[in-house]
């Protein structure tokens, strides 16, 4: 069956209905300006999806550890074994005995439905159908879902959107709890159902409850305590457990019954400063290594004494301590300032064009914008990729300072690494 042409001319719901209808089993290939994804058919049902930009919230292993099936030390010691033995995480998950199998197979199938859903908010771009004898998939660890299920979820999906969008335009978005979320109470599971059946359109009353008390679902509450100001929506569906459009439906149900508001520009400014402070200036005094700190005079004395010793920063053959310092304070200053661009990316939706809108702004501390010589960080923007650059004592470039990423897309946000810095979703 030759099936190909533009989103335009043939909607997906249209094509998900064709293939289940005629039963087809192939690959659906769909290409946007931001995105390639892949959809697998066997027999009419989907059995497998992926994305070519491989969204965090859509890799099993950051599903599984987001619903708190496994900790982070068992999908990095997993992750670390697939790379040896080239076998599917899943698989290596099972026999590390790090879950059962009916809890792999709902992340696979989590997994599966969530970059579905996106592709159905697509406005445009091509796909192409093309029909195999058999496709590769784990018929042990996936449940074929039907077309017919999955249009039913995608189009009352399509329906809310529009509405949640108006409230929520983008994911860099701030919102604060308001004095009434003190008040909430969860509600019971059984009645869970009546609390999340409304109608987008109108603002739904607080559900009765105890006299000055408001009733709210257990997802609706899960969601309430990421709520803090300083996490941006984008975080919060990073941290959810919930899927990015359950995750957005109850942001739009505490925003709309009074229990979050917007964050004013002052609770803005001060996310956007405590986001640029590198992690190490928000640790509390009570963890400082005091003992550490009691052993530097030794330390010291030992190198001042040892002459010969090429570890001397001081009167030994090796490089001097000062220049060396200044250099690490560079790139701590770089990657606060990497820090700080990423905040203006999460809030505005893109770079700025210049340094200088963020002292204008004053995000940006003037001494942080230039390097320990006084001399300005070089920042240039270009139409797909941005970079940071610093230079050393003699004003030369330094490879340690480069702080650069490719292909960039508005929601994207930047967490600084060794040498080159890759954005996020």
């Amino acid at each position: 069956m030759a099936l190909e042409g533009t989103l335009k001319d043939f909607s997906l719901a249209d094509i998900f209905q064709l293939i289940g209808l005629q039963r087809k089993t192939g690959v659906l290939s769909l290409r946007s300006p931001d995105d390639v994804v892949t959809i697998s058919f066997v027999d009419g049902k989907v059995v497998a999806a992926d994305s070519f930009n491989d969204r965090l919230e859509d890799r099993l292993g950051q599903i599984l550890l987001k619903t708190g099936v496994i900790s982070n030390e068992e999908l990095a010691a997993s992750l670390k074994e697939q790379m040896e033995t080239l076998e599917r995480l899943g698989r290596v998950l099972l026999r590390r005995k790090a879950l059962d199998r009916e809890a792999l197979k709902e992340a696979l199938q989590r997994q599966t439905l969530q970059i579905i859903y996106r592709v159905f908010r697509w406005q445009d771009g091509d796909y192409n159908f093309s029909q195999e004898v058999s496709v590769d998939y784990d018929p042990d660890l996936v449940t074929p879902i039907t077309a017919e299920s999955i249009l039913m979820e995608g189009a009352r999906m399509l329906d809310e959107w529009p509405i949640i969008e108006r409230r929520i335009p983008h994911r860099g978005m701030l919102f604060v709890p308001t004095p009434a979320a003190a008040q909430v109470e969860v509600n019971d599971a059984e009645n869970e159902e009546d609390l999340i059946d409304f109608d987008l359109e109108q603002s739904p009353p607080p559900p009765a409850g105890e006299p000055g008390r408001v009733l709210v679902t257990p997802s609706e509450h899960a969601i309430l305590q990421l709520v803090d100001g300083f996490n941006s929506v984008e975080e919060i569906i990073k941290n959810s457990s919930l899927s990015e459009f359950e995750t957005s439906k109850a942001l739009y149900t505490l925003l709309s019954r009074g229990l979050i508001r917007e964050a004013n520009r002052l609770e803005i400014a001060r996310a956007v400063r405590r986001d640029a402070l590198p992690p190490s200036a928000s640790r509390s005094l009570h963890g400082f290594p005091w003992l550490a700190l009691l052993l530097i005079p030794l330390l010291v004395s030992s190198l001042l004494v040892a002459r010969r010793n090429p570890l001397n920063p001081v009167v030994g053959p090796g490089p001097k301590l000062t220049p060396r310092l200044l250099l690490s304070v560079s790139r701590a200053r770089m990657i606060g300032l990497w820090e700080t661009l990423a905040a203006h990316v999460n809030l505005a939706g893109s770079f700025p064009d210049s340094l200088s809108e963020l002292l204008t702004a004053r995000h940006l501390d003037p001494r942080a914008a230039r390097d320990p010589w006084g001399r300005p960080y070089h920042y240039v923007l270009r139409e797909d990729s941005v970079l940071l650059a610093g230079s050393g004592a003699a004003g030369s470039p330094e490879p340690e300072l480069i702080l650069s990423h490719q292909a960039l897309h508005p929601r994207e946000r930047a967490v600084a690494g060794s040498g080159v810095s890759l954005l996020g979703p």
